[in-house]
């Protein structure tokens, strides 16, 4: 999902295994497709959406404090559960069931099926499905190149759905996450994927013993896979070239919901303990002076997205959806600059999701 300045993270694997879909064979098998080259500028963003358990709100920006959306959708009409959701550079929305992938074009007016583009079946050539014919997408995310990719905990599998979209697909690329041997083996359980402005691969997965991590492979998705070392949710991207000339702090940071130690303990002293909270790093990473945020705001949230022409930072609550908006880059004991209810109610005011389009 990568949203006009937005690049979002994605995934790793852990010496992952390749599949070109269709053909048949595994391990680390090459890309037959041509090589994709570098994304593509995104248009500005205009719009914000916010995903609240299958409700689907449409905010104009810039926000104000008496912001309201300018759309109010559901995302399924009868569905019975949440779907995923992702939402592609150029505005485009997916919307996917365990059965069907639905395609809608911008603009965004209504999620009925009268307004369906392309309905795509999930097929075993897409994903792995179950002896009831279901997958279990946790996460779909849409890539720099205007590509889909859907999160399988079916199998822990990864797949890559490559434009142009029909009905009758197959995978351009299938990863098989957390095979035993790789960086990532026996975290299994897929959380959010995200991808950056170098189309490279992120991926938050979690192992039996709930320990999570933030694992990347680069695109063309054929290397071996590497890990960040952070134990880092709702990871989030902004690159240097995507602000405006006149910022004046233009930084690659790295953002995201952290569980770990604050700082580097003293030789020979015990690490402190871990805390849950919202932070910032700056990029490359260093592990050899320790992955410790150079900033972070005391608050758990559930979803996060940057917006660095405007130097802002959009995030949702997770205890009562609430969207904050904070300065970008984070500051020490950041606040809030702008700060609008949750309108989904007490009970659905989760399952997360923040994205920005034209």
């Amino acid at each position: 999902m990568k949203i006009s300045t937005v690049f979002a993270l994605v995934v790793a694997v852990g010496a992952a295994v390749l599949v070109v879909s269709g053909c048949g064979s595994t391990g680390p098998a090459p890309i037959t497709s041509p090589p994709q080259g570098p994304p593509n500028p995104t248009p500005p963003a205009n719009l914000l959406y916010v995903d609240h358990n299958g409700t689907f709100y449409a905010y104009r920006l810039p926000l104000h404090a008496d912001s309201k959306p300018e759309r109010t959708l559901t995302e399924w009409p009868g569905l019975g559960l949440t779907p995923a959701i992702a939402v592609g550079p150029y505005g485009d929305v997916a919307v996917s069931s365990p059965t069907e992938i639905r395609i809608f074009h911008a603009p965004i007016v209504s999620f009925e099926p009268s307004h369906v583009d392309l309905s795509i079946p999930l097929t075993p050539a897409i994903t792995e499905i179950n002896a009831s014919g279901n997958a279990d997408l946790v996460d779909t995310e849409y890539d720099p190149n205007d590509n889909l990719w859907l999160f399988n905990n079916i199998g822990a599998e990864i797949s890559e759905l490559r434009t142009p979209f029909s009905k009758k697909m197959q995978a351009s690329v299938t990863i098989g996450f957390g095979q035993p041997g790789s960086k990532a083996a026996g975290y299994t359980n897929l959380g959010d994927g995200r991808f950056d402005v170098s189309a490279t691969l992120y991926v938050y997965a979690t192992n039996a013993a709930e320990s999570s991590r933030l694992f990347k492979i680069a695109f063309p998705y054929a290397k071996p896979p590497g890990t960040t070392g952070l134990n880092l949710d709702q990871a989030d991207f902004v690159d240097a070239s995507q602000y405006l000339p006149t910022s004046k702090n233009p930084a690659d940071l790295l953002l995201g919901q952290y569980v770990g130690a604050l700082r580097t303990p003293k030789p020979g002293s015990p690490p402190s303990p871990p805390v849950d909270v919202m932070s910032q790093f700056y990029e490359p990473l260093q592990p050899t002076k320790g992955l410790i945020p150079n900033e972070h705001v005391n608050t758990v949230v559930g979803a996060l997205i940057a917006d660095p022409p405007r130097e802002l930072i959009y995030t949702l609550q997770s205890t009562d959806g609430e969207l904050d908006v904070y300065g970008l880059p984070l500051g020490g004991g950041a606040k809030p600059v702008l700060r609008l209810k949750c309108l989904a109610g007490a009970s659905s005011c989760s399952h997360e999701h923040l994205f920005l389009a034209p």
